[in-house]
């Protein structure tokens, strides 16, 4: 048993401060209290908040940040397609060795600034000439093994990819994606499942590239395969899709999905940012959730989610970092907010006019909806029985010296930057401390080392 001491922790019913924390030899919490034990292990000085689910990754694009912040000779304008364009250049590299180093270091990032999950919507599966690897499932267990070396939950879903655009076959540039048929993808999703039922830090979920990446029929056969896995897809992210899925469903993609196969509380649907009020209503009423993704939205030129308004219906929603551009949540809290600030020449606009606190009401949002992306439950943000997992903000930072608590969560969204997280716990043990990640040198060169090869 171990026995910790922090300055505070946030719980649902506000601050604990001074807190007192017991974790049992794997990193469990038995007892959270205000009032000390007879020994302290370990005295902490920072306060701790729940550790943060990044509820949408692609670990390879990793690589190429900053290699697309310009416009080559002859192409013209800039848009998301063209952008998709060079990212299959770079998909076109990848090796499984360079996944797992590329992967390693976005995780062990992903730890010092906040996150502690990752869910990983991974489609980078077959070889650089489109063939399964002799063990189906290689590039899987590459990102679960970097999640592993970096300390990191992770809950893996990978996602079928047959079709190159709406009633559309395979295409060569996208073949390293692909499965065959939904057959060859259960089998493969309950072959993941089989092999790592024992670990508990890491969970399986399915979903779907995007609707434009199956058939009407396939896309039924998914979403209605386990309700008790998280199921997640792309969905609406930019107007060409729309207005694709309009003249080849005769419907947008929301209405068409919501209209046509069994989305319940288990699907997660990332970006949805072109929705229609009567979209926005049926995402809500069939208790979905919204992944949204503000810096990759942002540098893709996708638009912006309507949050203020979906809040306002009591939808649910949390937050990714995707091509990962930027590797802040808080930073993607405050795009995503203050997006709508400006549009709307409002503030505080998550709370459309209500009384309460902007930076309770997001957090809440972030990691409990966050967990049940990531196929996770829980009732409050640290409890008996779950594993020890904070993220800890450093007491010495110039703003977090208030004498009450009182504004002490909104000044760790809004006011720090991330120089104020000083660390991790992962299931009782340190991660990050004092800023740095316990494993960063190995981390890094072989990173540096894959990074020359990417270009």
């Amino acid at each position: 048993m171990k026995n910790w001491k922090f300055k505070g922790i946030y719980l649902k019913k506000g601050w604990v401060s001074p807190a007192y924390i017991s974790t049992d030899e794997s990193g469990k919490i038995i007892a959270i209290s205000n009032e000390s034990p007879a020994v302290l292990d370990e005295v902490v000085n920072g306060y701790a908040i729940a550790s943060i689910t990044n509820a949408h990754s692609h670990a390879f694009q990793y690589g190429m940040v900053g290699l697309t912040e310009n416009i080559p000779k002859g192409q013209g304008g800039d848009n998301f397609w063209s952008w998709r364009d060079r990212m299959y250049r770079i998909a076109d590299q990848i090796t499984p060795e360079q996944t797992e180093a590329i992967a390693t270091m976005l995780y062990a990032e992903m730890t010092r600034v906040g996150y502690g999950h990752v869910v990983e919507f991974h489609y980078l599966r077959n070889d650089q000439s489109g063939k399964y690897y002799d063990n189906p499932n290689e590039m899987s267990d590459r990102l679960i093994s970097a999640a592993k070396k970096a300390g990191i939950k992770i809950t893996l879903v990978p996602v079928y990819y047959r079709c190159s655009g709406f009633g559309k076959g395979p295409s060569y540039a996208q073949r390293r994606f692909q499965f065959s048929s939904t057959e060859d993808y259960f089998k493969h999703i309950e072959s993941l499942k089989s092999q790592y039922k024992d670990d508990t830090g890491v969970d399986i979920g399915l979903g779907l590239h995007s609707m434009r990446a199956a058939s009407s029929e396939e896309i039924k056969e998914i979403i209605a395969y386990n309700k008790e896995l998280p199921c997640h897809l792309h969905i609406s992210e930019q107007m060409q899709e729309v207005n694709a899925c309009v003249e080849h469903f005769g419907a947008r993609p929301v209405e068409w999905l919501t209209n046509e196969t069994e989305v319940g509380s288990n699907c997660h649907l990332v970006h949805s940012t072109h929705i229609t009020e009567s979209e926005m209503s049926a995402i809500i009423k069939a208790n979905a959730n919204v992944v949204v993704c503000p810096t990759t939205e942002g540098n893709l030129g996708d638009g912006f989610f309507p949050i203020a308004e979906y809040i306002n219906n009591g939808g649910r929603w949390c937050i990714g970092s995707d091509s990962h551009i930027t590797l802040n949540p808080f930073e993607e809290v405050r795009l995503l907010d203050y997006g709508q600030r400006m549009a709307k020449q409002q503030r505080n606009v998550f709370l459309n006019a209500k009384a309460g606190d902007s930076a309770a009401l997001a957090f809440e949002a972030v990691i409990d909806n966050g967990r049940m992306a990531a196929g996770k439950q829980t009732q409050d943000y640290f409890e008996v029985g779950s594993d020890l997992d904070a993220v800890i903000v450093d007491a010495n930072s110039p703003l977090m010296g208030r004498a009450s608590d009182e504004g002490r969560l909104a000044t760790i969204i809004y006011g720090l930057d991330i120089g104020a997280i000083n660390g991790q716990i992962s299931s009782g043990k340190w991660v990050v401390k004092s800023g740095h990640h316990t494993n960063k040198e190995e981390i890094l060169n072989a990173f540096s080392k894959a990074l020359c090869d990417i270009h």
